[in-house]
């Protein structure tokens, strides 16, 4: 615990120390500071540091608070995460995009490593397709090791003209042995609004079908 704790505040220490020797103009650009509230008495705050780093990488915390309806604070967790990615062929017909995300939780002394690639590519004037794969790696200091892997994959063709996109995913967690897929349509209504329809487990007898209407907005 003691280890994972120290490596997890090194990454804080780093990210913020970055900045120090960068102008005041050039550092508040990198500032990173994504404030979200959570129902009625929850916030989740994003704090960290874009790195002067080549293609794209930072790191910060996760600052979650909820409180009671009187203001008592519940529980207010903190995670370290940390993120680096870069992107290829912006210019041509095939894309690629690359990330390796990384959080830690210093109370549980738990944290996971995400690693995926992102390739789209514009199959005609009406249709793109975007691949996506990825592994999910979870580590225990508790336990002293890492031994659950998540391998994910996941195919999209969408539609230009009327925003509809038809989603195939697959995954496998080594913990559960388990696979599971579905097929996902999704409809953008409105620029802020989609709706969306999944069929889970669709080559087995217990298939789960299910609606769902999204808005997004910004306060």
């Amino acid at each position: 615990m003691k280890m994972m704790s120290g490596a997890a505040l090194s990454v804080a220490w780093l990210a913020f120390a970055s900045v120090a020797h960068i102008p005041a103009a050039s550092a508040a650009d990198r500032l990173i500071w994504q404030p979200t509230r959570m129902g009625d008495n929850g916030l989740h705050l994003r704090m960290g540091v874009k790195l002067p780093a080549i293609g794209e990488a930072s790191a910060g915390a996760d600052l979650a608070v909820a409180a009671t309806r009187s203001g008592r604070v519940e529980d207010a967790p903190v995670d370290v995460w940390v993120r680096a990615a870069s992107r290829s062929g912006v210019r041509t017909a095939v894309v690629t995009s690359r990330s390796i995300d990384g959080s830690f939780d210093p109370r549980s002394g738990s944290g996971h490593v995400d690693v995926s690639t992102t390739r789209t590519r514009i199959l005609s004037e009406a249709f793109d397709l975007e691949r996506i794969r990825g592994v999910n790696l979870f580590c225990s200091d508790h336990l002293k090791r890492c031994d659950a892997v998540t391998v994910h994959q996941a195919a999209r063709l969408t539609s230009l003209a009327t925003g509809t996109a038809i989603v195939a995913e697959g995954q496998y967690a080594s913990d559960t042995r388990g696979i599971t897929h579905l097929v996902r349509v999704e409809q953008q209504i409105t620029r802020k609004m989609n709706m969306t329809a999944v069929l889970a487990a669709p080559f087995e007898t217990k298939r789960q079908a299910s609606i769902g209407l999204s808005y997004a907005f910004t306060w």
